[in-house]
Formats: C-alpha cells, sequence, structure tokens
C-alpha cells in the first residue's frame, strides 16, 4: 500500500516537472519573456530566453551548447530504447519507469534552459511587424500540434502518470496500435509540431541556430530508432503503416 502511494506521488511529481519544463522550454526557445519584456521586472527570468546571458560563463559557448543538445539527445534517446528498460526496470518498479524517464526529460531540458550560453550573431532577421507577429504565430502553432498530438494517444500515459497509478498492469493499453487524429496523415506529429517551431523564428540568432541544428538532428536519429522499436513491437502492421502514410508532412497529392 505504502510502496504504490510512493510510486503514484513519485509519477505526479515527474508529471508536474516534465510539463513545467516543457512549457519552459518554449518560452526559452522563442525568447518568450523577452518578447513581453517580463524580464526586466525579474532579471532572473532572462534565464528563460535563449538570447540572454546564462548562468556562469564559458569562453567557447558553442561546445558547450553542443554538449548540452547532446545530454538531452542521449537521455531522451537511451532511456527509451527497450534494452535500457529492462534493465531499468530490475532497479525500479515498471510502473515508475516512464515517469522516470520524464523526470530526466525535466532534469536535462532545465539545465539547458539555465546553462545555456547565447551567441546572439544574426543569422537573419525579419523587421516587418505583420511578418514577425505571423511567424511567432507559426511557432506556436508548432507546439500546439506537438501538444495536441501527444493527447492524441494519451498524454498521460506518455508522460507516465496512468503507469504509476496502475502499479499491477503498467503496461495495460500499450500494445494496441492506433492512428488516432493526425496520426492518420503523418506518423510522427509530435515531432511535426517540434520540427516547425524549432524552424520558426523572426530573429535567427547563432544560438538559436544551434539549437535548431542539434533539434533537428536529435529527431531524425530518435525518429530511426523509435521506428526500429515501433517495427519490433507491432511487425507488418507498422510496416504497411510506414508504407502508406508518411513520416512528418502529410502528402496533399
Amino acid at each position: 500500500m505504502i510502496k504504490n502511494t510512493l510510486i503514484r506521488l513519485y509519477g505526479l511529481i515527474a508529471y508536474a516537472l516534465g510539463l513545467l519544463s516543457l512549457i519552459a522550454f518554449t518560452l526559452f526557445a522563442n525568447n518568450g519573456f523577452v518578447n513581453v519584456g517580463i524580464w526586466l521586472d525579474d532579471p532572473t527570468l532572462g534565464a528563460f530566453s535563449i538570447d540572454v546571458p546564462a548562468l556562469g560563463y564559458t569562453e567557447y559557448p558553442l561546445a558547450f551548447n553542443i554538449g548540452l543538445l547532446l545530454l538531452f539527445g542521449l537521455q531522451h534517446s537511451v532511456m527509451a530504447r527497450p534494452g535500457f528498460k529492462a534493465v531499468f526496470t530490475k532497479i525500479v518498479p515498471k510502473a515508475a519507469e516512464r515517469s522516470s524517464y520524464v523526470l530526466g526529460t525535466a532534469l536535462v531540458i532545465f539545465a539547458m534552459i539555465f546553462y545555456w550560453h547565447p551567441m546572439v550573431g544574426l543569422v537573419w532577421q525579419v523587421d516587418a511587424e505583420w511578418a514577425r507577429t505571423s511567424i511567432h504565430l507559426v511557432y506556436w502553432i508548432g507546439f500546439l500540434i506537438t501538444f495536441l498530438a501527444t493527447q492524441m494517444i494519451d498524454g498521460m500515459h506518455l508522460m507516465g502518470v496512468k503507469q504509476s497509478f496502475s502499479p499491477d498492469d503498467p503496461d495495460k493499453g500499450t500494445k494496441n496500435f492506433v492512428t488516432p487524429g493526425f496520426y492518420k496523415f503523418v506518423r510522427h506529429p509530435i515531432q511535426t509540431g517540434i520540427v516547425i517551431a524549432m524552424i520558426a523564428t523572426p530573429d535567427m540568432t547563432v544560438g538559436r541556430l544551434t539549437l535548431a541544428i542539434g533539434m533537428l538532428l536529435y529527431v531524425g536519429v530518435g525518429l530511426y530508432y523509435e521506428e526500429k522499436d515501433l517495427i519490433g513491437e507491432f511487425g507488418d502492421t507498422y510496416r504497411d503503416y510506414k508504407r502508406r502514410v508518411p513520416a512528418l508532412f502529410p502528402k496533399f497529392w
């Protein structure tokens, strides 16, 4: 009884931190607090913006930032692999495995936000106000697509909450292959939204470009391994889905 209660509490804490980290990242990548001027009243909020000085200092910001991106990619990919899960669940209860993944992701995202070093040289800048507003809108549409896509495949399960509240059967419902909503048109709409958001900025600094390239590379590598896992789990069902449905962007012809 106490064990199950602790697992549920752990799941809720991981979920809360995971959700908070995702919100923080959407603000960080778009200079959210800078754009609305809030950080001027509280300079600590500047850490939530990619082009504002970070905590600490390094003479090699590019190398440091690439290190942060590699940390994110390794954590996000390694902890998602079946081999890692098999070993990890010998240490922690299976019902807490997904919550641990979410918690690990949250901690890495927070580290990236607070320790990212700005590189403010401009790659491009859009000056027209209507165009800037339009690009910001596309950015938020990208993350809206990502959010909606997670809900279509059971966001509470994806974030580990359902597993932590079903310790006796944490795998319940995971063996069913379904293609709701966006998944009828693209195989990975969560990543579709990320790709859109990473490209959509009116002020592409060197730092923002580094983040975009790193995240796009992660999407490519991550999807390669994810699809291998999905084929291993669903076999010909997923192979047929892969043949019919594009990975990231729908076909209109």
